[in-house]
């Protein structure tokens, strides 16, 4: 069977490699591509195991790869008779794998998404679809049980596929406590997995939020200690909320990160969202608290270890990265970040 998982934007490598690490020593894995927030893949096995990946957003079961979708409204004319001739049968063994309920007048509902000018609309699409899934004996509803049937076409590529994924599965069941502006936890774990985790590893997030980075370490590996801290005592009740009395050794802090009461060098990793400018209007003080912020992380740090930022101000952290001399990024991914363009780094001591 052909599946998809879309990301976030910037994350398809990392996407890729967690598909590569969790699947093909199954054997029942082969990655066809790679696309912007996607990736196509063969999966042999059970798909009830691909909920379990941590980076995607969405995971669809491709029907079929539509037509070539010209810009000419006979193109929706091609798609309608293939859809007559289409069979559902493996398609909804492998709903009844995931979960989904199926029947013989199945309830359902289409999404379509289209780009590039054309001579026919999203909604002619959507109708199309609708239109030759009814002839077929299923029925347009809008209960939580509807299977949800996607189209979208992009340029000359075009799928039909089915969402076997809930609408929370880029979220996590622990997080329960919220504040403004938490990291989504899809971007949390691939700055985790940037970190490269290991099992000796003392963990900081010095400006931790609702904790989401925290807990995604560990939830990925084994530890030796998570710390935590923040200025704000509303994102360290939400950490300790979230956190419950699982996920042990570990220690949350009231401070400043400007001024982090750790003696140096004890720290192997370092992975923060470091402000990104929102409340913080002023350039003068935004500048002073990375220049701050750097150099007590440097100085906390193992001289082996592995920084991971998180931030919109890529020109102010270079800067101040210029400024220190014994700090490098070591690799830079670019990233969506609630439709802001970021960069997520991976900084490391240079060695002498």
């Amino acid at each position: 069977m052909l599946y998809a998982i879309t990301v976030s934007a910037g994350l398809e490598t990392i996407a890729r490699e967690e598909l590569s690490e969790r699947f093909a020593d199954t054997g029942h894995l082969k990655i066809i591509g790679r696309k912007p927030q996607r990736i196509l893949f063969e999966y042999t096995g059970n798909p009830r195991e691909l909920l379990s990946l941590r980076i995607a957003e969405n995971l669809f079961l491709i029907l079929k790869q539509m037509p070539k979708m010209t810009r000419s409204r006979s193109s929706l004319a091609v798609l309608s008779r293939s859809l007559e001739r289409f069979n559902f049968k493996a398609t909804l063994e492998c709903c009844r794998q995931i979960g989904i309920k199926t029947r013989k007048r199945m309830p359902f509902r289409v999404t379509s998404r289209l780009s590039g000018k054309r001579n026919f609309r999203r909604v002619d699409l959507q109708r199309v679809i609708e239109r030759a899934l009814i002839d077929r004996g299923w029925y347009s509803g809008s209960s939580k049980s509807a299977l949800d049937v996607w189209a979208e076409v992009h340029g000359d590529d075009g799928y039909l596929s089915i969402r076997l994924s809930p609408n929370d599965m880029a979220q996590r069941p622990y997080k329960q406590a919220h504040i403004p502006a938490s990291l989504k936890p899809t971007l949390a774990y691939s700055m985790v997995r940037l970190s490269r985790p290991h099992p000796e590893d003392v963990f900081l997030d010095a400006m931790c939020g609702a904790g989401t980075l925290l807990l995604e370490r560990a939830l990925i590996k084994r530890y030796r200690y998570l710390i935590g801290g923040d200025v704000s005592t509303d994102a360290l009740d939400a950490t300790v909320s979230n956190f419950g009395r699982k996920h042990q050794p570990c220690q949350f802090f009231h401070w400043d990160a400007q001024s982090l009461p750790l003696r140096s060098n004890t720290v192997d990793k370092i992975v923060c969202n470091l402000p990104f400018g929102e409340t913080i209007g002023n350039v003068p003080e935004l500048t002073s608290l990375y220049r701050q912020c750097l150099r007590e992380y440097e100085r906390v740090l193992n001289p082996r270890g592995r920084m991971v930022l998180l931030t919109s101000q890529s020109r102010l952290l270079n800067d101040e990265l210029k400024q220190r001399r014994s700090l490098r990024i070591s690799q830079q991914l670019t990233v969506d970040v609630r439709g802001m363009r970021a960069w997520m780094c991976v900084i490391r001591p240079k060695t002498k």
